[in-house]
């Protein structure tokens, strides 16, 4: 059995001229203007089955359009007067608010005050924030009794590391553990 050749596409618009694409364009315009028309006996006979015979009558032979005419103006109208009371508002707020920061910042809270809130001393709020997992006991009021840090953070180093095919590759060693017991 013989392989089957192999099937080239290329997709490549921009290397036809203006002149073929809007060819293209309009004959792809027509050729979905036609099928929409072939469609037409069966959307007439949905469309009859819905009730448009009903639809015509109304707008047609009893002068509707005018009708719809004077909605379509109404809506007009009232599509301009939202867009005004928009745009006057965001005018105004714009005048109000614009260049004024009256955001206040907040007071950026200190490590030792953070301690003192927990009820630690300064060393022991250290070792907590450098400890990657720690067992902590509380009471029943919610006061910290007993810290124990199980794992510790490492500052990042470079490590050279050899392989078997003899290259030698950097690798950068993240906050890995060291696994570190203290009796609490």
């Amino acid at each position: 059995m013989a392989a089957s050749p192999i099937e080239l596409h290329i997709e490549a618009p921009e290397l036809l001229s203006k002149r073929r694409r809007l060819t293209d364009a309009l004959i792809t315009g027509l050729m979905w203007a036609l099928y929409s028309y072939l469609w037409a006996p069966l959307v007439s006979l949905v469309a009859w089955l819905l009730g448009a015979e009903f639809a015509y009558d109304v707008m047609v032979r009893a002068g509707g359009i005018h009708a719809l005419k004077d909605v379509m103006w109404f809506y007009l109208v009232m599509l301009l007067c939202i867009f005004v009371v928009v745009t006057a508002w965001s005018l105004v707020n714009r005048l109000r608010f614009a260049g004024k920061d009256r955001r206040k910042a907040r007071r950026v809270v200190t490590s030792a005050e953070l301690a003192a809130y927990y009820s630690l001393d300064t060393e022991q709020w250290a070792n907590l924030r450098e400890a990657r997992v720690v067992r902590m006991s509380v009471d029943e009021a919610g006061v910290i009794e007993n810290i124990v840090p199980l794992a510790m953070r490492r500052q990042k180093q470079s490590v050279e590391a050899t392989w078997e095919e003899g290259s030698v590759a950097q690798e950068e060693a993240g906050y890995e553990d060291t696994i570190s017991k203290f009796v609490g």
